[in-house]
């Protein structure tokens, strides 16, 4: 199998140093809180006479289950909860300001009664949440009819910033087109020319392998698909699959289906002694040290490749390391893009409530849209939402799997970043945009 070459950003991976560790937790938010003393007039006017007194955020999270993999993105999103709680009270306590993320568990169809429940409970103004498409779908359904400002947690699906859009939805996950743009851009700058699909039944994964040829024919020239099989959900690869990749002369088998079909096809890949790459669709459980440990097991050889991923535990630049060091130190072990998307879930709702001075669903709506608000979330560069489909700007990484590591944090290592947000000269929000569907491609219309 040809080693991978990324001829882009190659971030250092080493862990925060001691110092940086012991740096008090008050000092590390100082920033943020010197920037909203500064900038609290600057959004839009408020919306309500009296000063801004109480901020509860909504956030539901999902239920563990029995799976492993399930399990670690619920304990993730859990941690990431309990971490974004603990830091901005003690921003809002700074401003006499009563602040709370109320944290429901539901999963499915139950997340609409969970949204329900928080509602009525008088205290919140936003809701966070959307572990699945069904869920995000059905959230973004949901804060439409009632105005309430909704933020998608997870759910990549394009659908969601497209036909299904909604004017009070905002995708702090990175996009199904963001995801497959990057990984097009990694692969084919590292000279993989020949690519396999296999894609899972249904209308998500079609969706995926239709962005998918966009992105290889439109954007990143230079590979061609050779091959393509469809298979059922949990079914695995076949003996007629594995000769099609392997009569196809592929180099690069990319894995449009669920996680644990992912670990079956690696291990079915692996038995047969296919020598390529192969990645898989980044679902929230295939971000997680769980699914890299169970990849490289699955399949020591073809299950130790690389992995696109929202956020990474070894970015040590850009501010990154002292979050990553914070979390490190409360729970003992890697944040992990669960963990992230929670805590900057809440982030982004505090900051508009603090910001905008109300939380009052006009001003907090009007602040999010707004083409001079920017949010810090620790990837180094300012980031906003797409005005044409509220998705979140914001780079994406590339992590190989060390089959090897003792320690969780180590088992991944970044080795690859698109856009290259460090290169001078450029705007950032056109450099952030080569990523997913641009204004002329979407089909939303709020």
């Amino acid at each position: 199998m040809a080693p991978l070459t990324v001829p882009i950003s190659s971030l250092g991976a080493a862990g925060p140093s001691r110092e940086d560790r012991a740096i008090p937790k008050l000092l590390t938010l100082l920033p943020a809180v010197a920037l909203v003393a500064t900038l609290g007039a600057a959004g839009p006017s408020s919306a309500q006479d009296e000063p801004l007194s109480q901020i509860h955020i909504g956030l539901i999270l999902p239920e563990a289950g029995s799976d492993l993999l399930q399990a670690a993105v619920a304990r993730a999103a859990d941690q990431g909860a309990v971490m974004a709680q603990e830091e901005f009270a003690l921003n809002a306590e700074m401003f006499a300001v009563d602040f709370a993320v109320e944290t429901i568990k539901a999963s499915g169809e139950g997340v609409l009664d969970a949204a329900q429940s928080l509602l009525d409970s008088g205290q919140v103004f936003a809701i966070a949440g959307g572990f699945t498409a069904q869920e995000a779908e059905l959230l973004s359904g949901w804060s439409a009819e009632r105005g309430i400002p909704f933020a998608n947690l997870q759910a990549s699906e394009d659908r969601l910033r497209n036909e299904e859009c909604a004017a009070t939805s905002f995708h702090v996950a990175p996009s199904a087109a963001m995801y497959l743009d990057s990984l097009a851009g990694w692969y084919v700058r590292a000279g993989f020319r020949n690519w396999f699909v296999v894609q899972a039944e249904g209308q998500e994964a079609a969706d995926q392998y239709r962005r998918l040829q966009t992105s290889l024919t439109e954007r990143h020239f230079g590979a061609r698909e050779v091959g393509h099989a469809q298979i059922a959900p949990g079914a695995g690869l076949d003996g007629s699959v594995i000769d099609q990749i392997r009569n196809a002369n592929a180099d690069l088998v990319v894995l449009l289906t669920s996680a644990q079909d992912q670990l079956s096809a690696l291990s079915a890949m692996e038995a047969a002694g296919l020598d390529l790459m192969v990645t898989g669709f980044p679902y929230p459980e295939a971000q997680t040290r769980a699914f890299f440990t169970q990849s490289a097991q699955a399949a020591p050889v073809l299950g130790s490749g690389m992995r696109a991923t929202a956020w990474e535990p070894t970015l040590d630049a850009y501010g990154a390391r002292e979050l990553n060091a914070r979390y490190m130190d409360r729970f003992g072990e890697p944040m992990e893009g669960p963990a992230w998307a929670a805590y900057q879930g809440v982030k982004v709702f505090f900051e508009a409530a603090m910001f905008s001075g109300s939380t009052a669903s006009d001003a907090v709506l009007a602040y999010l849209t707004a083409p001079t608000s920017v949010f810090d979330v620790w990837k180094g560069i300012g980031t906003s939402f797409r005005p044409w489909d509220h998705q979140l700007r914001q780079p994406l990484y590339l992590s190989k799997i060390d089959p090897d590591a003792a320690d969780a944090r180590l088992r991944g290592q970044l080795v690859g970043e698109l856009p290259a947000i460090y290169m001078p000269g450029t705007d950032p929000v056109e450099r952030l945009d080569q990523m997913g569907d641009l204004a002329g491609q979407s089909h939303c219309r709020f």
